[in-house]
């Protein structure tokens, strides 16, 4: 019966023309939730999130959402950290990546408590970082939720979902000391891998990437010892010799750069949301002959409840991530190449449309008081 309603409103809305969906699905969400705050005796709050409208289409658009249940919190968020290349994937339609529309992005935020739950387990004034959208406010479970420690800024603790997914990467790759380590990618995940893959004291952690663009933020202090750019020597990736590669890009190509990163039986993390098609890859030669082990790294491969040596839990890794921070003993700040105010996102997708490919940490202020510095405008050779 509510199969058959569904596809009835389905039918319907098909028929609909497309300018005018938009705000006919907003009308019917809109009545829906206030009929579901008054059977739930909750208020519905107004705030602002970044949607997908369609491919290449972003916008600022208003959102609203229920008061927190008993279980529940109100976060005013201060930041959000963009994931450039998961979000890139879902705005440009590529291989392996989603393809409904609207989609509301980001995963990685930081904020305030204004309203919790009698269950929740926070207090109003508690600064917390989690799994939380681009969005000014919402009401958020607390399961994915962390107290933020004192001494670690909004901005660095908004990293904490990319941190925990390169974290449980760099566990799975069981780094030991003296190991050379290569990071394929040097966008966000894989300059963070970087840094931690430090923490293991390797003897060389090498950074590789299709050009120099990011060689800068990538040889900070804490990053990598050695830079490659493959359009400046392509053919160097036979000569790193790693004993681990982590692959932080997703793409075929990237795999394939690995394995000829990799020493004969090195070890391969695979810690990219794969996608994309490739043909003609020598498997046999690059992977099989030489007996490289393939690790796989999702994040939706986390235990929820029990840890082990190189599988921790989704809350061990979050809990570690901010210490890490606090103790300074690692630092993201000088990975932020571009902080923006949420009125500009749509320029900041176009760019990221077109590779953006000097940018690595773009961090979105839902404050006033944030001064944003134009970004790239085009790709850059």
């Amino acid at each position: 019966m509510k199969q058959a309603a569904i596809e009835a409103l389905g039918a319907i809305y098909k028929k609909i023309p497309p300018d005018y969906r938009p705000g006919v699905k907003r009308i019917v969400f809109g009545t829906l939730l206030k009929a579901e705050g008054v059977v739930k005796g909750r208020r519905v709050h107004k705030a602002r999130r970044v949607e997908f409208l369609d491919f290449e289409i972003a916008h600022l658009e208003p959102y609203e959402f229920l008061s927190p249940g008993k279980n529940e919190v109100l976060v005013e968020m201060e930041c959000s950290t963009l994931s450039p290349g998961t979000e890139r994937a879902v705005l440009c339609g590529l291989p392996g990546a989603r393809r409904n529309f609207p989609y509301q992005p980001g995963y990685s935020s930081a904020g305030t408590v204004v309203k919790s739950g009698q269950r929740s387990g926070f207090q109003i004034g508690d600064r917390v970082a989690g799994r939380i959208k681009h969005v000014s406010h919402d009401t958020i479970s607390p399961e994915f939720l962390f107290r933020i420690p004192d001494g670690v800024p909004f901005e660095e603790a908004s990293f904490i979902e990319l941190g925990i997914i390169t974290l449980q990467g760099i566990r799975k790759a069981a780094i030991r000391p003296g190991e050379r380590v290569a990071v394929i990618g040097q966008g966000i995940i894989g300059q963070m891998a970087n840094r931690l893959a430090r923490l293991l004291s390797p003897a060389r952690v090498i950074a590789v990437a299709p050009s120099a663009n990011r060689r800068s933020t990538a040889l900070a202090p804490c990053g990598a010892h050695e830079y490659v750019s493959l359009r400046e020597a392509p053919s160097s990736t036979e000569s790193i010799k790693a004993d681990v590669v982590i692959e932080a890009v997703g793409t075929p190509q990237a795999i394939e750069t690995a394995m000829k990163s990799a020493k004969p039986g090195g070890r391969i993390v695979l810690l990219g949301s794969s996608r994309g098609l490739i043909r003609d890859i020598d498997l046999w030669n690059l992977a099989q002959c030489r007996s490289l082990d393939f690790i796989g790294a999702h994040i939706t491969a986390i235990p929820e409840k029990e840890s082990s040596t190189t599988m921790w839990t989704y809350r061990r890794e979050g809990e570690l991530f901010l210490r890490l921070l606090q103790e300074r003993r690692l630092s993201v700040h000088e990975l932020v190449t571009w902080r923006v105010r949420p009125e500009e996102c749509n320029m900041v997708y176009e760019i990221l449309s077109h590779g953006g490919d000097r940018h690595v940490g773009i961090v979105i202020h839902w404050k006033p008081g944030v001064e944003s510095k134009p970004g790239i405008t085009a790709p850059q050779s």
